[in-house]
């Protein structure tokens, strides 16, 4: 059971807080590649994590993506990271997907499998609904689902983001989050905020509360020096008043080939 709480709570606070400013560059990218023809799509990246006593941490990413037809895809991940002593920990991914047009927007499903560098593997079934509205503003509903393959419990990762431009290169994107145990316990929710302008970079804050009540603060900016790099410094509050400030770097590369 930790292992797979563990899982689900660094899914949730990684993609929708602490790395939302990367992810949103490394998206933009992706889309550029053309997703009407069928080919395959190879992505690179590489992130250097540093705390707050220095240390660094080492990460490690390739991504391939198979076009297998016009509205879907087969992926394949693999992630390493290497801590400062040297120890790694890594994790793999592969799955399929694909996605339909629906009024205002599209629906995008995806079924797959996430193993741990521990040879744990959990079962994943997302789907994500986005829609576009008049007002110059996107939401996007992700609903996840992990189902260890041992035990038969699964982990449910609720999502919700909303991005309004302002039509002057401004963004805000406010998001909220959740994860449910097995037993339809709530283990805790989050809430951040995204805010940003072309060429000033962008600055997240946000919390996460735990099923005791207790709360962690997130601020974080990042920007990018140029395409394919980013800049990101973070620093997290704990519910004692504690704080930790990591920084990192980071550097992605996209490769596309066709038949």
């Amino acid at each position: 059971m930790k292992g797979n709480f563990t899982l689900a709570v660094t899914l949730l606070v990684g993609a929708s807080v602490l790395l939302s400013a990367p992810a949103e560059a490394r998206g933009r990218g992706g889309r550029k590649t053309g997703t009407r023809t069928p080919g395959n799509f190879q992505s690179q990246y590489q992130g250097t994590r540093t705390g707050p006593n220095g240390q660094s941490s080492q990460v490690n990413r390739a991504t391939n993506l198979n076009r297998t037809g016009r509205n879907s895809w087969q992926r394949e991940t693999q992630q390493t990271v290497t801590g400062p002593g040297g120890r790694q920990r890594s994790w793999e991914a592969q799955g399929n997907g694909n996605v339909n047009k629906a009024e205002n927007g599209y629906q995008k499903t995806y079924n797959g499998t996430l193993t741990n560098g521990r040879g744990q593997t959990n079962d994943v079934n997302r789907t994500i609904n986005l829609t576009r509205d008049t007002n110059s503003s996107i939401t996007r509903d992700k609903s996840s689902t992990y189902t260890n393959e041992t035990t038969g419990k699964s982990w449910e990762v609720d999502k919700s983001a909303t991005t309004t431009r302002d039509g002057e290169g401004g963004f805000t994107t406010s998001r909220d989050s959740s994860v449910t145990a097995p037993e339809g316990r709530t283990l805790g929710t989050g809430h951040s905020t995204t805010a940003g302008q072309k060429g000033q970079g962008i600055r997240t804050t946000g919390s996460w509360t735990n099923q005791a009540g207790q709360s962690w603060q997130y601020e974080g900016q990042s920007h990018h020096p140029q395409a394919g790099e980013a800049d990101h410094t973070q620093t997290v509050t704990t519910p004692t008043g504690r704080q930790r400030t990591t920084t990192g770097t980071a550097k992605w590369q996209h490769q596309t080939t066709t038949p």
